[in-house]
């Protein structure tokens, strides 16, 4: 994506792409979690139809600590009651599971962490919301991320199609979106994939419409969205795992290819979708905090933008020095563009 490789075009970050309709038939494609008069919450993050495949391998990977120190709990007891004649036998079973119990649960918590907080022990959701009222979009993600940010409405690129991206039709890749440093004056991107995965190129154009017609004229003559529940629930991975299965069917390039998919979904399918759900039951839907919650009612403050003080010195420090690959290049003279960033 032309964002990701730092050849921008001037055209391109200083278009408001808030005013421009993409489709004639805008739709609620979801999943929202809220939508009133003055927002709109729909799920955010990426690869969602992935999820549970790490939750599988971190539960495999906490069984070592797990049951290390439950047998060497276990050896104790028996000694502390004294229900053993073979006091050396356990004696040296708790040695050797204390072994494996302590240095693979400092790695576990020291070094795993970094893999298994994409699906286990974090955020379960990650949401955005568009508040109307406000002008605003807020992206609530873990502190480890970048934390909760906040940026105005105008400042907004879909990145999916159009000039600032390219056509991601067949992909399966979510609605991505991305606030470029042109505009917001951060001094990096941020970037966030809305909505469901798909392979088809006008649902972006569809949803993206949708949310755009939301926030400039109101939430009137638009569908209104089916609202998904925070809460987990067994079904919430099987239509993002199904989805790619299905499709890889359709394409199937012999019959017997076909033959061969479905041992695949028999096998696969309940194990993501089990996964998942454990995932999310792993894991709690934090609330917003007080100012964006009550953004947008009267006499409330505007939440205030994110910007880089807003993040503690050694995280500044990397953000400015990955500025310089957020170039803009004018597309009349060839040159990049000093806008502040460099």
């Amino acid at each position: 994506m032309g964002y990701n490789h730092a050849d921008m075009t001037l055209k391109e970050v200083q278009k408001d792409y808030t005013q421009e309709s993409v489709s004639d038939n805008p739709r609620p494609i979801g999943p929202y979690y809220a939508y009133n008069d003055r927002y709109l919450e729909i799920r955010g993050g990426m690869f969602e139809n992935f999820r549970g495949i790490l939750t599988w391998i971190s539960l495999l990977v906490f069984f070592i600590p797990f049951s290390s120190g439950f047998y060497c709990v276990d050896s104790f007891l028996i000694l502390y009651f004294d229900e053993t004649n073979n006091a050396v036998g356990h004696v040296i079973s708790i040695i050797f599971y204390s072994i494996i119990f302590l240095p693979t649960s400092y790695l576990c918590f020291r070094y795993f962490r970094y893999i298994y907080r994409f699906e286990l022990f974090t955020i379960r959701h990650i949401r955005v919301r568009f508040n109307r009222v406000t002008r605003q979009v807020y992206i609530q993600r873990p502190k480890y991320c970048g934390g909760t940010v906040v940026f105005k409405w105008e400042h907004i690129m879909p990145s999916n199609f159009g000039e600032s991206g390219s056509d991601m039709g067949g992909t399966n890749m979510v609605n991505l979106m991305t606030f470029h440093p042109y505009k917001t004056g951060f001094p990096i991107a941020h970037s966030v994939g809305i909505g469901k995965n798909t392979y088809n190129p006008q649902d972006y154009k569809d949803e993206w419409e949708f949310i755009r017609r939301y926030m400039e004229h109101g939430p009137d003559t638009l569908p209104k969205p089916r609202l998904s529940t925070h809460l987990p629930m067994p079904f919430h991975g099987f239509s993002g795992h199904v989805s790619p299965m299905i499709h890889a069917a359709k394409n199937a390039p012999t019959f017997w290819m076909y033959i061969l998919l479905i041992p695949v979904f028999l096998i696969l399918l309940p194990f993501y979708t089990v996964g998942y759900f454990i995932s999310e039951c792993l894991c709690w839907q934090p609330r917003w905090s007080k100012v964006i919650r009550q953004a947008g009612k009267p006499g409330k403050p505007i939440p205030k933008e994110t910007t880089l003080s807003d993040y503690p010195p050694k995280v500044q420090q990397a953000i400015l020095e990955s500025r310089l690959e957020w170039g803009v290049r004018d597309e009349k003279t060839g040159k990049w563009v000093d806008y502040g960033n460099g």
